[in-house]
C-alpha cells in the first residue's frame, strides 16, 4: 500500500469521557452532553409536538424484596409444572432448575437472615415452604393432599 491509500483508511477516536484522567471534568462537557440529548438543530417544538413524558428505559418502578421474592416463587412454579410456561403456554417440568430455584430462595433466607421487615421474613419462609413442599411431591419424597 501506498502511504496515501493508508492515510485514506485511517480512523479518528474521540474521547467522550466526562473527566480527563487525573478526575478533573473536561472543559465543554455540559455542552456535549446537551447536544447528545436533542438531535442536530431540532427541538421538541420543532419537531411537532411536545417532550415525551415516557420516562427513559430503566427508570421504571423500582423493585422491591417481595417483589424480588415473588418472581423466583413464580419462576420455580412454572419449573415444576404447576403453571403453564409464560412463552410456550404449555406445562413443563425442569426439576434440576427448580431444584437451583429453591437453593436460590434458601441461600437468600440465609443471606439476609436478621435484615428483613416481619413481612418480607414471613413471605419468604412460606414460599420457601412451599415450593420445597412442591418439589419434594414432584421427585416422590412426599405425598401432598
Amino acid at each position: 500500500m501506498s502511504n496515501e491509500e493508508q492515510q485514506d483508511q485511517s480512523f479518528k477516536v474521540t474521547d467522550k469521557r466526562l473527566f480527563s484522567e487525573d478526575g478533573q471534568p473536561r472543559e465543554n462537557v455540559a455542552e456535549r452532553t446537551q447536544n447528545q440529548r436533542e438531535p442536530a438543530g431540532a427541538s421538541a417544538s420543532q419537531l411537532g409536538g411536545t417532550p415525551s413524558t415516557e420516562p427513559p428505559p430503566g427508570t421504571g418502578a423500582r423493585i422491591d424484596f417481595p417483589s424480588y421474592i415473588l418472581s423466583y416463587y413464580t419462576q420455580s412454579l412454572v419449573l415444576l409444572g404447576e403453571v403453564p410456561n409464560p412463552y410456550t403456554n404449555k406445562k413443563e417440568e425442569d426439576l434440576e432448575a427448580a431444584r437451583h430455584t429453591v437453593d436460590i430462595l434458601g441461600m437468600l433466607q440465609e443471606k439476609t437472615k436478621g435484615n428483613l421487615s416481619s413481612e418480607e421474613n414471613q413471605l419468604l419462609e412460606s414460599v420457601l415452604y412451599e415450593v420445597r413442599m412442591k418439589y419434594m411431591a414432584k421427585i416422590n419424597q412426599i405425598k401432598l393432599p
